[in-house]
């Protein structure tokens, strides 16, 4: 139930809200439709493996969608990732993504989504860990963006300007260093991450008194996006969860593009 919030609205707390978000969406619309599309496949079939799809999480996706200007085909291959992951060849729709800049804010919210409650699966953290050689993302861009989500995590109370988050933190030169381009981060927020809270506050509005606005309403208070992990106050192991198998199918899955 609507996993996928969890990657924003925890994250844009403390001053991190007031983006300037036509200049977020911009910077998604620069690139092509087929990036567009993947990027939102992967985000959607990750963050939504497991639990049930609800009302509220369906108008999310189709707005953000409707925000990155997809039309109805494009749309439709996206909500195929949410009614039924396990159909989704999300092996090439990340190879797609492995020229595209499209990749780090990506990674950066697969690392947002493992690190949702802060219990920590050393078996997802190595696999996401092998994901950045399918991304085509280097050690130590890897570990630059790791630096920047423990940095959210940390400063996510402290009110950083709008603009100035990577240099508040001490991390403009790193990225800069290791080529990994600013402008998506400058806010301390992903791509992702705003267009899930633009697409927020549009679905809010519609569902306003009703079910599936009141469900919406609580999930946004429990923490978003956070679906997978609700069910883990229950200490009995259980058996691996889509997201883990998501995570271990492409993982293993031989990698075709140059290193």
């Amino acid at each position: 139930m609507l996993k996928v919030l969890n990657l924003v609205v925890p994250r844009l707390q403390g001053g991190f809200l007031n983006l300037n978000i036509n200049n977020m969406n911009n910077i998604l619309l620069n690139f092509g439709k087929q990036e567009r599309v993947s990027y939102l496949v992967a985000l959607s079939t990750l963050a939504m493996a497991d639990g049930e799809v609800e009302e509220g999480e369906v108008k999310l996706i189709q707005t953000m969608c409707e925000n990155s200007e997809l039309d109805g085909k494009e749309t439709g291959v996206v909500m195929a990732a949410v009614y039924a992951p396990d159909n989704v060849d999300l092996v090439s729709h990340l190879d797609n993504l492995t020229s595209s800049d499209l990749r780090f804010s990506l990674m950066t919210d697969i690392l947002l989504l493992v690190n949702a409650d802060g219990e920590l699966e050393e078996e997802e953290i190595a696999q996401v860990a092998q994901l950045k050689l399918r991304l085509n993302i280097s050690n130590e861009q890897y570990a630059t963006l790791g630096q920047y989500v423990n940095a959210l995590q940390t400063f996510k109370n402290k009110g950083a300007l709008d603009g100035q988050f990577l240099k508040e933190v001490g991390l403009e030169s790193v990225f800069q260093k290791h080529g990994i381009p600013i402008a998506a981060f400058e806010a301390g927020n992903t791509v992702g991450q705003v267009l899930t809270n633009v697409a927020l506050g549009v679905v809010e509005k519609q569902l306003e008194g009703t079910k599936a606005g009141a469900i919406l309403g609580v999930a946004k208070e429990l923490g978003l996006f956070s679906g997978k992990r609700k069910n883990r106050k229950n200490k009995k192991k259980k058996k691996k969860s889509k997201f883990g198998k998501f995570l271990a199918k492409v993982v293993s899955t031989p990698i075709n593009h140059a290193a």
